[in-house]
C-alpha cells in the first residue's frame, strides 16, 4: 500500500470519526417518551425492608394492545436467572381507568386522566374495578414535580393513595402518561419499588447513520486484511527457488507483543457487533451499530444520549485500534502507533466505565471491549520491556569485555 494512499486513508477515517463524535446524533435522540403498541418499558425493581435487606430484579412491560378503551401488556420479570411473565389488562372509559387486573397495573394514564389529576381531582381512583380486591382508599394527595429516574428527568404528577396499613405512590410522566415510579410502602412487611430504566419502541430503521459508522469501523481492518492476503498470494506464486523472507513490521515493533495487541484489537472490533446488555428477554445492541439496524432490537426513547456516547466511544476504540495496527504494519512511526494503541485501550475502559454507571446488566460486548483494552495495553508494556532488555544487552557485553 503506497504511503501517500495510506496517509490519506487514515486522515479520512479520522475525520469521519471526529464528525460522528461531535454530532448530536439526530437519528436516535427522541424529544420525549411515547407509548404505543410495540413499546417496551423497562423497570428496575426493589423489594425488602431496612431490616432484612433488599432484593433487586429486572422487569419489562411490552405493550401488546393500546387503544382508547383497552391496554393489554405482557409483564415479565427476571430474578436470580429465572424469568416469569403474565398478560395484564387495563380498561379505560372516557379517558379514565375503569378496570385493572390489579391496582398496581396502572402503567399508563391517558391525557384526560392526567389533566383531571393536575387539577387535584382524584375521584377516578375510587372508581376502578379490579380482579383482586384493593383496600379502601382513605386519603389521596397529589403534587407536580420534576422527577429523575435512570431514564431521565421528567415533569411528573405524584399521586399517593393511603389505605389502612399502607401507602401506594404513583409518579407518571405528564406528557406521555407513562409510569415513572411506583412505591408500595406498608406499615408491616416488604416495600416494593419500581423505577423506569428506559422505554423502547420498534420503528422503521434508519440505516444510513449505522452504515456510515459500520463502514468507518471496518474500512481499515478490511483494507489491511485484503492487502495482506494479496501479499501472501503473490509470494506463493513467485518461483525464485528460495523461501521468501519472513515478514517484518515496518515500525520495527516486536512480533509477539504485536500479536497480543492484534488479539485485543479483534476483540474490540467484535464488541461493537455483540449485545452490550440483556434486560429481561431483550438483547440490547449499541445504538448506531449495524446489529441495531438489521435486527428486531428496539430503539431507545430514553437514556439515548448515554448509550449513543457509549456506542461512539466503542466504535472509535475499534477504529483507532485498527489504525494503530495499520501504522505498525505500513509505517515506521513507532511512537505514534504505540500512542494510538494506548489511546484505544483507554477508550475501551472509558466506554466500560460509562456503561457500568448505567446500572444495566452487562452482556457480551462489555467484557470483550475490556479484555481487548487490557490486551492492547499489555502488548505495549511487554514490547517496551522487551526493547529495554535488548538495549541493555550490548551495554552489559561491553562492560564484561576485557580491557587491553
Amino acid at each position: 500500500m503506497p504511503k501517500s494512499k495510506l496517509e490519506s486513508t487514515l486522515i479520512s477515517l479520522t475525520i469521519i470519526t471526529l464528525l460522528l463524535l461531535t454530532s448530536n446524533s439526530p437519528f436516535t435522540l427522541a424529544e420525549e417518551m411515547q407509548i404505543r403498541e410495540g413499546s417496551t418499558l423497562f423497570y428496575k425493581g426493589l423489594r425488602g425492608s431496612g431490616f432484612g435487606g433488599y432484593q433487586t430484579w429486572d422487569a419489562s412491560i411490552r405493550i401488546l394492545t393500546l387503544n382508547q378503551t383497552t391496554l393489554i401488556f405482557r409483564s415479565s420479570f427476571t430474578f436470580e436467572g429465572s424469568t416469569e411473565g403474565s398478560k395484564v389488562t387495563v380498561k379505560y372509559q372516557n379517558g379514565f381507568p375503569s378496570y385493572a387486573d390489579y391496582f398496581t397495573a396502572l402503567i399508563y394514564l391517558p391525557p384526560e386522566c392526567i389533566a383531571e389529576s393536575l387539577q387535584g381531582k382524584l375521584e377516578w381512583t375510587s372508581q376502578i374495578d379490579t380482579a383482586y380486591q384493593f383496600p379502601t382508599i382513605t386519603n389521596k394527595t397529589i403534587q407536580t414535580l420534576n422527577f429523575t429516574v435512570e431514564a431521565g428527568t421528567f415533569q411528573g404528577v405524584n399521586i399517593t393513595l393511603t389505605v389502612a396499613d399502607a401507602a401506594l405512590t404513583y409518579i407518571h410522566d405528564v406528557n406521555s402518561g407513562i409510569l415513572l415510579y411506583e412505591h408500595w410502602f406498608p406499615k408491616y412487611g416488604d416495600e416494593i419499588i419500581l423505577a423506569l430504566m428506559a422505554a423502547t419502541y420498534t420503528t422503521e430503521k434508519q440505516v444510513v447513520p449505522n452504515l456510515i459508522l459500520f463502514t468507518a469501523t471496518l474500512a481499515t481492518p478490511v483494507a489491511t486484511a485484503i492487502h495482506q492476503v494479496r501479499k501472501i498470494l503473490q509470494k506463493r506464486h513467485r518461483k525464485h527457488g528460495h523461501q521468501p523472507k519472513e515478514a517484518t513490521l515496518k515500525s520495527g515493533f516486536p512480533k509477539k507483543p504485536f500479536y497480543i495487541i492484534l488479539t485485543g484489537v479483534l476483540l474490540n472490533l467484535a464488541s461493537v457487533f455483540m449485545p452490550w446488555s440483556q434486560f429481561a428477554e431483550l438483547q440490547i445492541y449499541l445504538p448506531l451499530s449495524l446489529p441495531s439496524a438489521l435486527t428486531e432490537s428496539a430503539e431507545f426513547l430514553t437514556s439515548t444520549a448515554t448509550f449513543v456516547t457509549i456506542s461512539l466511544i466503542a466504535h472509535s476504540t475499534a477504529i483507532l485500534a485498527w489504525l494503530s495496527i495499520a501504522m505498525h504494519i505500513y509505517t515506521n512511526k513507532k511512537l505514534v502507533s504505540q500512542l494510538a494503541t494506548l489511546a484505544s485501550g483507554i477508550l475501551a475502559f472509558t466506554s466500560a466505565l460509562i456503561f457500568i454507571q448505567t446500572g444495566w446488566t452487562p452482556s457480551w460486548g462489555l467484557p470483550l471491549t475490556v479484555i481487548g483494552g487490557i490486551l492492547a495495553i499489555t502488548g505495549i508494556v511487554v514490547a517496551n520491556i522487551k526493547i529495554e532488555m535488548i538495549m541493555e544487552e550490548p551495554e552489559e557485553s561491553e562492560d564484561a569485555s576485557p580491557t587491553p
